[in-house]
């Protein structure tokens, strides 16, 4: 468990389940993480943290609030190659959680964590080229743009060019 002033990263819990499925049957929330949104009962939501908790190559923490241990989302670094140095970020935000300085604390606190125990240099993250309140989120954050994945996700009937960003940890 990482503790911030206002938030905490732990572990999923079987409480959680509800609002963690909440998230992911968000359709328009989805569609800006770039998944397939279909429907999740708790049990589906249970095994896909289930699936996430158990890879190697991957964290995954529930972001919940300090004072009442709400969940307001949940943050997860993917592929991580300690041989390397790095892995990718994904983040997934409550639209009421939003504009609080959620986001900062929990990378702040994920970077730490990274940088101490998995000996992390760099994160690298894919985020939609419209997706605009993320993108600046992110620049202010440090990330810096390396390149664009031209029609690279379907939407719809529709493909939207993605931004590839990168940060060097612990700058």
């Amino acid at each position: 468990m990482l503790q911030g002033d206002t938030l905490v990263l732990r572990e999923w819990r079987e409480p959680d389940l509800d609002a963690l499925a909440v998230l992911r049957n968000d359709i328009d929330l989805q569609t800006l993480l770039m998944t397939q949104a279909t429907p999740n009962s708790a049990d589906r939501v249970r095994t896909w943290l289930t699936q996430r908790s158990s890879r190697e190559d991957m964290i995954f923490f529930v972001m919940s609030t300090r004072a009442d241990d709400r969940v307001v989302g949940y943050l997860q670094v993917t592929g991580i190659d300690r041989f390397h140095g790095h892995g990718e970020l994904g983040i997934c935000l409550s639209d009421s959680a939003q504009g609080r300085g959620l986001a900062r604390e929990a990378c702040d606190l994920l970077e730490s964590y990274l940088r101490q125990t998995l000996s992390l240099r760099k994160l690298i993250l894919k985020v939609l080229n419209n997706n605009v309140r993320a993108i600046t989120f992110y620049r202010k954050y440090g990330y810096r743009d390396v390149g664009i994945l031209d029609r690279h996700f379907r939407a719809g009937d529709q493909y939207h060019d993605v931004l590839i960003m990168e940060r060097h940890l612990g700058t």
